[in-house]
């Protein structure tokens, strides 16, 4: 079903981020017929994958996490619900809403973030130049940076394919991966394995601190597996680090909803499908409301 995939320029609400959040708002979403898009990774919810047991999902008790997954998964299959594995670099506020990846943009009127909550701590510096220098997506600003000097930081094989296609644009590409078994490079990449201190500059990101050296660059691109919401979506309100919300999980830009861990603690497999839910529910009121208007 997904080689026959195809993205559309336009749809009411997109969904991002497959994990128990994320599958209650798409089954509502579905439920309700709602035109929508569920993007997600390769790995739903690898954190309930792991888990030898869960105790405190309500008709589930003593459930290995693995079992529970793929109930979730094949009750998303039999309501013919598709996860759509397609990374997100940015999301920017509308009516309507622009969706970005790697090779690929398009609307929605409402979106729903079930990001989970990133493992990996931003980078001294990433937020404050971010838009000045430091991107998430390569090829997607690929061609801003033209003969110049970049470093791409990558904590997944994927970044492999950006660090090559980059070598033909730049004049010079350091890569310095965060995993094993670095693959093939494009014999004009820099490879440096080192830490990652810090990203400075004045006002555009300039130098890149590893632990042994400093890098000029011209530009700095993370590529991790989850973004951290607040640096998919501009001007998103955060509180101690999570997802700001109200009692409808809507967030401070309107259209725009959050839920399951990405909204802070407790960080529980119920609350999280609890959120997914009403969010969807919510969302589906807003772009009701949207149509009224029109």
């Amino acid at each position: 079903m997904l080689e026959n995939f195809q993205f559309k320029s336009h749809y009411e609400l997109a969904i991002v981020g497959c994990g128990p959040a994320g599958m209650a708002a798409a089954l509502n979403a579905k439920i309700r017929n709602r035109d929508f898009i569920f993007l997600g990774s390769e790995l739903c919810s690898p954190k309930l994958s792991k888990s030898p047991q869960v105790d405190n999902f309500l008709g589930f008790p003593e459930i290995k996490g693995e079992e529970l997954r793929q109930r979730f998964l094949d009750h998303l299959k039999q309501k013919e619900i598709i996860i759509v594995p397609w990374k997100v670099a940015n999301i920017y506020p509308g009516p309507p809403f622009t969706l970005i990846g790697k090779d690929q943009s398009f609307e929605a009127d409402a979106v729903i973030l079930a990001t989970g909550v990133s493992v990996q701590k931003l980078v001294p510096g990433e937020a404050e130049f971010l838009g000045r220098g430091v991107g998430y997506c390569a090829t997607c600003d690929g061609p801003l940076y033209k003969g110049k000097t970049v470093a791409i930081i990558s904590y997944d094989k994927e970044g492999e394919t950006e660090a090559n296609f980059m070598a033909d644009i730049c004049s010079t590409v350091y890569y310095i991966p965060f995993y094993k078994e670095v693959g093939e490079l494009d014999e004009r990449i820099i490879q440096k394995k080192d830490k990652v201190r810090e990203i400075k500059g004045n006002q555009h990101a300039e130098t890149l601190v590893l632990g042994q050296e400093d890098l000029k660059v011209d530009g700095v691109f993370l590529l991790r597996d989850n973004l951290p919401a607040e640096q998919l979506v501009p001007d998103l309100q955060m509180e101690k680090g999570s997802v700001s919300v109200n009692h409808h999980l809507e967030t401070n830009i309107p259209g725009l909803f959050a839920a399951g861990d990405c909204t802070g603690q407790p960080y529980q497999l119920i609350k999280a499908a609890g959120e997914g839910g009403t969010a969807s529910l919510q969302a589906i009121k807003y772009l009701d409301e949207l149509k009224k208007e029109k």
